[in-house]
């Protein structure tokens, strides 16, 4: 185990090395997809459109007819709508009123929007002559039989889901869920709803963490609360181990006398790291039991929100095996006031971002950025990243935001 302080790249990497693919893959309804990771290519059997079809309501004809003729006054031949075909093929001095998505009839090779058209005793006037292929949707325009349409590793939502089911199919393969484990540490901790002693707060960290991973769709298990105690501690991390893909723990990993989570990691199987120079959250401590990864978050409630958000979430992505998963979304901003600390760590101050009038970020970050203080969370909508080497700021200074919801 290394004392020494990563950065957080250092850190990341070495994290999402640990962080092995699971591969057990289960098959659910498409009803139930949404948010799942997506365990093997999707491949087309079906063209869509599967026939060369109406982008219009109008009336299908013959271009090369109209050409030939100054008349354009042509017989109704009859009307096809969605989910019907024409029985015969539009015949010479015609034309058939079509409606939007339905097949375009043979000999015909242009639509004409009713917009440009009028109708006459059962005939139709065409108003603005067409060109070939004009608002026809060609067949396999969108898709071919055969293109990849979603890619493995791909987190499923709405438009996915919708364009598996436009190829018939009902079911997709996914990767069965992550079981992660949430648990808090502490003798000074009281479950909320329960009663406490004046030495206790109540612990938020669980929910804090839980809320965040349920945006990840796993399945989570929670240990509850740990008093600070040897045999209490190994029990549960040995228990953890036979049952959750990661564990997620608060507390214990610093310096102090009763800090004995990462020493029982370490005893039981392995840590890589436990310090990273970032702020809030020093005391990050990466580790394994047997098959399960351990991820020990500072106990302060900021510290525990910031390190979960900047590593649990890509490891969590990384062991899921989703694609393309590991940065987080920033944008640039410039900084509304001045700003001096000490520099060595990188630093995600609590802030809020607006749009000024010319549709520029701005950025302010609180004067308070203690990691006890959780309602500088709950009122910030971002985090303002502070480079390690950077220790002044002034107004007008391009920083690099991140947005807490997006």
């Amino acid at each position: 185990m290394s004392s020494k302080w990563l950065s957080l790249e250092e850190a990341l990497t070495k994290a999402l090395d640990a962080a092995k693919a699971i591969t057990d893959v289960e098959q659910v309804s498409i009803f139930d997809a949404h948010n799942r990771i997506l365990a093997q290519d999707v491949v087309a059997n079906v063209d869509v459109p599967p026939w060369d079809n109406s982008a219009m309501d109008g009336y299908a004809v013959n271009t090369e007819e109209l050409e030939q003729t100054a008349a354009l006054k042509l017989e109704v031949q009859g009307v096809i709508t969605a989910g019907m075909r024409a029985d015969t093929p539009l015949q010479p001095g015609k034309a058939f009123k079509i409606m939007t998505g339905a097949p375009v009839p043979k000999n015909a090779n242009a639509v004409v929007m009713i917009e440009n058209t009028s109708e006459s005793e059962g005939a139709v006037v065409i108003n603005k002559r067409p060109i070939a292929q004009e608002n026809i949707r060609k067949k396999a325009n969108d898709i071919a039989r055969g293109d990849t349409l979603v890619k493995k590793g791909t987190r499923i939502h709405a438009e996915h889901l919708m364009l598996l089911s436009s190829q018939g199919k009902n079911t997709v393969d996914v990767i069965r869920k992550l079981r992660v484990g949430v648990v808090a540490t502490g003798s000074e901790l009281a479950a909320p709803g329960l009663a406490r002693a004046d030495t206790q707060i109540y612990e938020s960290n669980r929910v804090g963490v839980s809320s965040i991973l349920q945006g990840e769709n796993v399945e989570l298990i929670d240990f509850g609360i740990v008093e600070d105690d040897e045999l209490s501690l190994r029990k549960l991390f040995t228990d953890a181990s036979s049952r959750v893909d990661v564990m997620v723990s608060s507390g214990g990993v610093s310096v102090g006398d009763a800090d004995y989570v990462k020493d029982i990691i370490a005893e039981l199987g392995a840590i890589d790291f436990w310090k990273i120079a970032v702020k809030p959250g020093k005391p990050f401590a990466l580790g394994k039991i047997n098959n399960t990864l351990f991820c020990g978050l500072p106990g302060n409630p900021v510290s525990s929100f910031v390190t979960a958000k900047l590593l649990v979430v890509p490891i969590i992505k990384k062991m899921q095996g989703q694609l393309d998963a590991y940065t987080p979304f920033s944008v640039s901003a410039t900084i509304t006031t001045t700003l001096n600390r000490r520099a060595g760590r990188r630093d995600f101050q609590r802030a809020t971002m607006v749009k000024n009038e010319c549709g520029d970020w701005e950025v302010t970050p609180f004067k308070s950025q203690s990691s006890g203080v959780m309602t500088s969370i709950t009122s910030a909508n971002c985090l303002m990243v502070v480079p390690e080497d950077v220790s002044e700021l002034q107004v007008g200074d391009k920083v690099e935001v991140m947005p807490l919801h997006f």
